[in-house]
């Protein structure tokens, strides 16, 4: 059984970290919000529509935290469940919030009131995961073109995407515009454009060329888009770009081996995307989208 949540937190007014906890009438506890998949759904849109259905505020994901495993006990045979938790941040922490049968009461508390509050080891476990990174104030999207028509005669850089590749694009939005990026950039080529235009147009923000992300600029100088990448984690928010995929693959190496984080394996199919988590300019998680 599959199910995802959320930490959602906020600087609070002392000046510390402050993280959302639910209570839970029918069971008697506080937690942090979760809820299971809809069938075909990502986990990351059921994180996101979970946390905001229970406790009213809407988010916006960051870093994906880990993974809780459990078993429930059941007469037909005892199910493990599985909950993915994202780190999730928001402009409105004062939405307002309906109590129900479900969720009785919304709290904000400090993390030393969370780990006394709440009991479960799989809270705890995500608490921890929290805590042991700094705050993340920027996530870069980092995109590499969806597929390309194979049969053109034209230039390489108007070689279009496929029927295929702009059914890519479109799912690709519909995660991407959770992140609510207000910058968009593309690689020159057409087929980088057409993949980052629906995400843009989704969340309607300005798209703009930058051709760092090309291959050619690239290798010319292969440093030159990682600290383009820094450059827009140091505006804060979340940016998305598209870069051929070559440099969508050096990046996320050199980034990792400059910051020292963990990503044995940095290859980048059609159309998917890394989300580079920042504090500052500094890289502190990679996850693949």
């Amino acid at each position: 059984m599959a199910a995802a949540g959320g930490l959602l937190w906020r600087n609070g007014e002392r000046g510390l970290a402050e993280v959302v906890a639910v209570w839970r009438p029918k069971v008697g506890n506080w937690s942090l919000p979760k809820g299971k998949l809809d069938p075909g759904e990502h986990a990351l849109t059921a994180a996101c529509r979970e946390v905001e259905e229970e406790t009213g505020i809407p988010v916006i994901p960051q870093l994906w935290l880990c993974r809780s495993s459990y078993v429930l006990p059941n007469p037909q045979g005892d199910v493990l469940k599985h909950v993915d938790y994202w780190s999730m941040r928001t402009e409105k922490p004062d939405a307002v919030f309906t109590a129900d049968d479900e969720i009785g009461e919304r709290r904000w508390m400090t993390l030393a009131e969370a780990r006394l509050e709440l009991t479960r080891p799989r809270d705890q476990e995500v608490l921890k995961a929290f805590s042991a990174l700094p705050p993340v104030t920027a996530t870069v999207l980092l995109v590499a073109p969806a597929e390309v028509e194979r049969d053109w005669d034209g230039p390489e850089v108007t070689r279009p995407l496929s029927a295929r590749g702009r059914d890519q694009a479109v799912r690709l939005a519909a995660l991407a515009s959770l992140y609510q990026p207000d910058r968009a950039f593309s690689a020159t080529g057409r087929a980088s454009v057409q993949t980052v235009e629906p995400i843009a147009q989704a969340v309607r923000c300005r798209l703009g060329g930058d051709a760092v992300f090309d291959t050619g600029a690239h290798g010319r100088s292969p440093g030159r888009s990682a600290a383009r990448v820094r450059e827009l984690a140091g505006g804060g928010g979340a940016a998305i770009v598209c870069a051929e995929p070559e440099v969508v693959c050096d990046t996320v190496a050199i980034l990792a081996d400059e910051d020292g984080v963990e990503t044995p394996d940095v290859s980048t199919r059609p159309g998917e995307a890394w989300v580079l988590s920042l504090s500052g300019q500094r890289l502190v998680g990679v996850e693949r989208l």
